[in-house]
């Protein structure tokens, strides 16, 4: 296990580079912090010495696209749709159904979310 300070000149080194990495594979920023985080885990877990800064680099890198490739093949991301794709859908409705629908979207966005959340 790696100690505290050398976690934290890693993280200050590549963390912006992972960030970008997780964000091209992911495209989420939710998503891409929880890589993040899960992949300086690992690092701190990480008990071998490397053998010099570009091997750290290239550990980092493979670790953290791994884990990327792992996230967009688990059937939670397969199975899950974000809010803003959500709020574009229109599911096909009968007049009645269209009259309830608009009258959810009219109310203040707080409410509005939790109430179409709740019966979606």
């Amino acid at each position: 296990m790696r100690s505290e300070q050398e976690v934290n000149n890693a993280i200050e080194q590549y963390s912006d580079m992972i960030l970008r990495l997780c964000m091209v594979y992911l495209k989420n920023n939710a998503d891409t912090e929880d890589i993040f985080q899960n992949v300086f885990l690992k690092y701190a877990l990480h008990d071998q010495l490397f053998e010099s800064a570009e091997h750290e680099k290239a550990w980092l890198i493979r670790v953290t696209v791994n884990a990327c490739k792992d996230w967009v093949k688990s059937f939670f991301y397969s199975r899950t749709v974000s809010l803003e794709e959500l709020r574009d859908y229109t599911p096909e409705a009968t007049g009645e159904q269209y009259a309830v629908m608009e009258a959810v979207w009219s109310l203040p966005r707080q409410y509005r979310d939790v109430i179409y959340l709740h019966y979606y």
